[in-house]
């Protein structure tokens, strides 16, 4: 037998990992209700016909062969010119664009840690980031975003956790899984110490536009004033419908702290060759074309988050705090009655068929009860939902 390479054994994506046991339900002819991906095209929603027409007339008309590693210049400058406008000047040449958020997050990471090293990464937070950093032979050390504090950071810890195998911080702002938004002033008191101990960001923005209250400002605005360097991290994935076309970037803010790193980037981005070209034509008329679908969207994912949170208040046994972007939100399990949450929420699927993700996923700890929930469902779809975990968590 042929061994799998060691750098595999840990790398654990829990947002997927459950659906083996979902996809063994269907096979049984069990119907599954997945609200563990957010997906909104899986929900019914569309990508805006602006961004669709570019990429079919690229497809028939236009260059869609390699692109530069970097990226089409068209779409670099149409980066570039959005976040001057945000407050966070940028060249075309600080952007590069990647397969997704999640391919920058793997390329910044990778070109910053060395084996042995440690990253800061929030708990809860995106899984991708600890499992990347697993396969790199990397230290995930956890700072905690408190539930009481509407899952805000404190400064405190995370000066407390940095020595010098500290290589990175990753702030996800707005937050996936909880939903909640660091506040500007906390973000800023964060960027400032980083910088004292000359430490880069790499800052998770995917959720910024979808916000149901003022958005947070964007760490690279904050981040000349102190000199921090700073990797942005952002895509088309969520904002404009499109997660399957792969359509993200990273722009580098303080660029003289951090050539090397940039160099490095560079590199391997040259050694994946490219980004898919087709979709990159996309990326201009998403930046400066109409933003009211993403208006009605926001205005359409508030109603079901209103919803869903409602419906859990009415469950005994059953919490959650009110999101304040994106569209998932941590439920919390009073009594797991000697479960681990993955158990728990195993336990979930096979008796009604609910696909959620435990918290533990996302770095919690697996017996404080947490589980994330996508509610882009309609309310037919969410209120069968809960009256099946209602249900569920009732019984003896």
């Amino acid at each position: 037998m042929i061994a799998a390479s060691r750098r595999t054994a840990n790398f654990d994506y829990a947002i997927r990992s459950l659906i083996t046991a979902a996809r063994a339900l269907e096979c049984d002819g069990r119907e599954v209700t997945y609200l563990n991906i957010g997906d909104p095209q899986a929900f019914g929603f569309k990508p805006p016909e602006h961004i669709i027409e570019p990429v079919q007339r690229a497809l028939k008309d236009r260059f869609t062969g390699y692109a530069p590693s970097a990226g089409l210049l068209e779409a670099r400058e149409a980066v570039a010119s959005y976040a001057t406008s945000i407050g966070a000047p940028t060249s075309p040449e600080e952007v590069v664009l990647t397969s997704g958020a999640s391919e920058a997050a793997e390329l910044a990471l990778t070109a910053l840690v060395n084996n042995g090293d440690e990253v800061l990464v929030p708990s809860p937070g995106y899984p991708i980031y600890p499992a990347i950093l697993s396969k790199l032979g990397v230290d995930t050390k956890y700072y905690q975003l408190d539930p009481a504090r509407g899952w805000e950071p404190t400064v405190s810890e995370v000066r407390s956790l940095i020595n010098k195998r500290t290589r990175a911080l990753v702030l996800i702002n707005p937050n996936n899984p909880t939903g909640s938004i660091t506040s500007n002033n906390t973000t800023y008191a964060l960027l400032k110490l980083l910088s004292e101990h000359k430490i880069p960001v790499i800052s998770d923005e995917v959720y910024r536009d979808l916000c149901f209250t003022t958005p947070p400002a964007s760490a690279s605005c904050m981040a000349p004033a102190v000199s921090t360097p700073v990797i942005t991290l952002e895509s088309l994935s969520k904002t404009h419908l499109v997660p399957g076309w792969r359509v993200g970037w990273m722009r580098f803010t303080n660029t003289d702290k951090m050539p090397a790193v940039i160099s490095a980037i560079s590199k391997l981005a040259s050694g994946r060759l490219c980004s898919p070209t087709p979709t990159q034509y996309a990326i201009r008329p998403a930046l400066e074309g109409s933003r009211e679908f993403l208006g009605e969207f926001v205005q359409e994912i508030r109603k079901r988050r209103n919803y869903a949170t409602e419906r859990i208040k009415a469950i005994s046994g059953l919490s959650s705090d009110i999101p304040s972007a994106a569209f998932y939100l941590m439920m919390r399990v009073a009594d797991l009655r000697n479960r681990t949450d993955e158990e728990f929420a195993l336990e979930l699927l096979e008796k009604t068929g609910v696909l959620v993700v435990h918290g533990s996923g996302f770095g919690l700890d697996p017996v404080d009860g947490y589980f994330r929930l996508v509610y882009l469902a309609n309310e037919e779809v969410l209120e069968k939902t809960f009256n099946a975990i209602e249900k569920f968590i009732g019984k003896k």
